[in-house]
C-alpha cells in the first residue's frame, strides 16, 4: 500500500549528472510538474475507484467489510486508516465534500468497532 499517494516525499536519488546528462532547470521543472499532474490524476482515479466500491453499501455495512478485512488479516488498521485519509485528501482538493464525510464516517464507524 502507498502511503503517499502524490509522492510528495519522494527520494529517488536520480542524480542527472551521474548519467551524463546535462542539467536543464526549465525542463526539469516542466517535468516535475508533469510527474505531478500524472500523479494527482492516480490518485484520483484510485480514491474514486476505492470510494465505488463503498458506493453499494451504506456505512454500516461499509465498516463491517472493512473490519472482515482486518479480522482476516488482509489489512491492518494503519493500512485502512492512510487509505481513507489519502481519499478524503483527495476529496478535499476536488471539493468533493460528500464523499468526505462517507470516508469520515467509515473511519469513525471502524474507530467505534474496534474499542
Amino acid at each position: 500500500m502507498i502511503d503517499d499517494w502524490l509522492d510528495q516525499y519522494s527520494d529517488d536519488e536520480f542524480n542527472p549528472n551521474d548519467h551524463d546528462i546535462e542539467t536543464d532547470e526549465i525542463a526539469e521543472l516542466y517535468a516535475i510538474s508533469d510527474m505531478k499532474e500524472d500523479q494527482e490524476i492516480w490518485a484520483r482515479e484510485q480514491a474514486n475507484k476505492f470510494y465505488n466500491d463503498f458506493g453499494s453499501l451504506n456505512i454500516s455495512d461499509a465498516v463491517i467489510a472493512v473490519n472482515g478485512l482486518i479480522r482476516n488479516k488482509i489489512l491492518d488498521i494503519k493500512q485502512v486508516n492512510t487509505l481513507l485519509d489519502n481519499m478524503i485528501e483527495v476529496f478535499l482538493a476536488d471539493e468533493e465534500y460528500e464523499k468526505c464525510q462517507v470516508c469520515n464516517e467509515i473511519k469513525k464507524g471502524l474507530t467505534n468497532a474496534r474499542i
